[in-house]
């Protein structure tokens, strides 16, 4: 009964903050489009299952402009999964972004409402005077909002557009990885993921750039999982992200229609690192298989790989906590206790601010914060922090600054 009047007390008070109910149990609601008889009777706040989220939402028409009580109400289901939509895009980008991105979010994004709503059920709905007021109760598919907001270049906009660096590399068994001279060369398997995330509007470091600079020893480390020389060659080329894996490539023979048929078969690990944390962003692990065409098997692998691994990066930045890194150079320990306290102090949505190394006069800041590293870097240029330094670079999620004596 409680959770009823909280509803009723949000709908009075015109409220559109996103409120995540739980799908009903299974065979009590089938969630039909239209039911102007239905009602809710729980508000328990958890998400209703994977990539997606059920939201409650108010759509509002006006009659004497609709044309009628019937249209009235269509615009008024209308406005309300458009504002279910606006509330799962809120979930991947902060208000500040919403608004100075909103053409081109409502043209992309909030013009195809009905595309993301997996169901929905009206709950309630009523003339109120001259307006015609419809609640919904909307399952929303945020994996398909996530995308098209990668797609459309936002989410790497908030982030920095950082460059990816690829080194996966095609094997027959393990023993390969002792083949050094041939593994070097090997650079198919690279050249599709890198193709994916250029697709998605990523910078990539080109190949023949990561071959300039990768030695032997180096590369047998990083695909035996050594991850901290993976993030130091990401850092020596520009790279803010490294993807590193292995693709164990085996063909086999099976019955299929009475006939023995090769099967190509292609088992990919991989990982994506943020080199500048040295952290894990996310990982991937999939099999591929299909008969005759080896070339068509590893595409497909290649393929379900980057989807996951461009998923995981983009679920990551949008988890509700950003790092931006901050390299500081003639540091000292007064310096660094300074900025620390600043930083929290005045920028907008720092969390925490971590000393994360102190080597001599260089020190390394993790900022974190719920606002995205672009956010974060301009209100450190901007804002009157107490703290005499000089902005020398930045890269990604990357500041680098010099303390002014």
């Amino acid at each position: 009964m409680k959770w009823i009047m909280l509803f009723f007390v949000c709908l009075a008070a015109g409220c559109n903050q996103q409120i995540v109910i739980p799908p009903a149990p299974s065979g009590t609601d089938s969630y039909p489009s239209i039911s102007s008889s239905a009602s809710a009777t729980t508000m328990d706040l958890q998400t209703s299952g994977v990539n997606e989220i059920e939201i409650l939402a108010e759509g509002v028409a006006a009659l004497e402009f609709q044309g009628g009580i019937d249209i009235a109400r269509d615009h008024a289901l209308d406005d309300a999964l458009r504002k279910a939509i606006e509330q799962g895009v809120g979930t991947y980008i902060d208000a500040e972004t919403r608004v100075n991105n909103f053409q081109l979010i409502s043209d992309e994004i909030y013009s195809k409402a009905r595309g993301y709503v997996s169901s929905y059920r009206i709950i309630h709905e009523e003339q109120d005077g001259d307006l015609y007021r419809v609640v919904i109760r909307a399952v929303v598919n945020t994996e398909g909002i996530e995308n098209d907001l990668a797609a459309i270049g936002i989410l790497l906009r908030v982030q920095g557009r950082p460059r990816v660096m690829v080194i996966v590399k095609e094997l027959a068994s393990m023993a390969d990885l002792s083949d050094e001279s041939s593994l070097m060369t090997n650079i198919m398997f690279e050249t599709m993921l890198l193709d994916h995330f250029r697709e998605q509007g990523f910078p990539v470091v080109d190949a023949s750039t990561v071959a300039d600079v990768l030695e032997r020893d180096q590369l047998r480390l990083i695909l035996e999982g050594d991850d901290h020389t993976a993030a130091l060659l990401g850092l020596s080329v520009g790279a803010e992200i490294v993807i590193t894996g292995t693709v164990m490539h085996s063909v086999n023979s099976r019955l299929i229609a009475g006939s023995h048929r090769d099967i190509h078969e292609f088992q990919v690990s991989s990982r994506a690192i943020n080199t500048l944390t040295g952290s894990l962003l996310g990982g991937s692990a999939i099999t591929a298989a299909l008969p005759f065409s080896e070339s068509q098997a590893r595409t497909r692998a290649a393929d379900s790989t980057a989807s996951q691994l461009i998923s995981a990066i983009l679920s990551g930045w949008t988890d509700g906590e950003n790092i931006t890194v901050i390299v500081a150079a003639n540091a000292d320990f007064d310096r660094v206790q300074a900025l620390r306290s600043e930083l929290q102090l005045k920028i907008r949505g720092v969390l925490d601010v971590i000393t994360r190394d102190f080597t001599g006069s260089r020190a390394t800041l993790e900022v974190v914060s719920e606002t995205g590293t672009a956010e974060v870097i301009d209100e450190l240029v901007s804002s009157e922090i107490d703290v005499n330094f000089e902005v020398i670079g930045i890269s990604g999620n990357r500041v680098d600054i010099k303390f002014i004596d």
